[in-house]
């Protein structure tokens, strides 16, 4: 089996919401769209959560399969685990990097004031401007359910994923652990003023357990 990487670790399969269509739009994903290179990969995963394999012409060798549940229990080792930035330009050759308040990239910058707005409302404005900067959301993970089948990996450009990323991180941080967590599609649909029905879905997710650096300490997260 190859294992995929998508740059901040090696992985064995990739979750996602939502993907690129044929114009280069993106569109949500029915449910979770899990790609991976392994076939013993694709048949745990879809024997854990049922799925509905699909063809993938564009990437020979790949499996796909769209999941059926939209909660799934996952592990995380940790805020090592996290890539939780706001990125302005191509991912792979940025002209900003931010956390909402100091630059991480280029390296000239690091540590000064990024100049972002303070409220979400005018930082998720001026992105769709493209005047400022928006999230690259990445995690590493193990399935709750399969530890042992290897690292997983999720990224998003959702607003949502990258606020409770924040959160979780924190959390994390502040208790030195590991966490069981849960990654969830959260749907929503709206109606356009012309009218049209438009359904949105994001990725989200939240601490359901910390564990302590202390072996066999669990505690409850607040």
């Amino acid at each position: 089996m190859m294992a995929e990487g998508i740059g901040f670790g090696t992985i064995v399969g990739r979750f996602r919401a939502e993907e690129v269509r044929q114009d280069g739009q993106p569109a949500a994903c029915p449910g979770w769209l899990l790609t991976t290179q392994g076939e013993e990969v694709a048949a745990l995963v879809t024997g854990l959560y049922g799925g509905r394999p699909r063809s993938c012409n564009q990437k020979p060798g790949t499996f796909e399969v769209v999941l059926e549940k939209d909660a799934i229990a996952v592990t995380v080792d940790g805020p090592s685990s996290v890539i939780n930035h706001l990125v302005l330009g191509e991912r792979h050759d940025p002209i900003h990097v931010c956390n909402g308040s100091a630059f991480l990239a280029p390296m000239d910058s690091v540590g000064h004031p990024c100049g972002c707005p303070e409220s979400a409302f005018a930082r998720k404005a001026a992105a769709r401007s493209g005047r400022g900067p928006k999230p690259d959301a990445r995690l590493t993970f193990r399935l709750a359910a399969a530890p042992d089948a290897g690292l997983f990996g999720l990224s998003s450009s959702s607003w949502t994923f990258y606020e409770s990323l924040s959160a979780a991180v924190d959390a994390m941080e502040r208790a030195n652990a590991k966490a069981r967590m849960e990654i969830r599609l959260q749907r929503k649909v709206v109606t356009t003023r012309s009218g049209m029905t438009v359904s949105y879905v994001h990725p989200t997710f939240s601490v359901v357990e910390r564990e302590s650096a202390a072996p066999g300490d669990l505690q409850l997260a607040a």
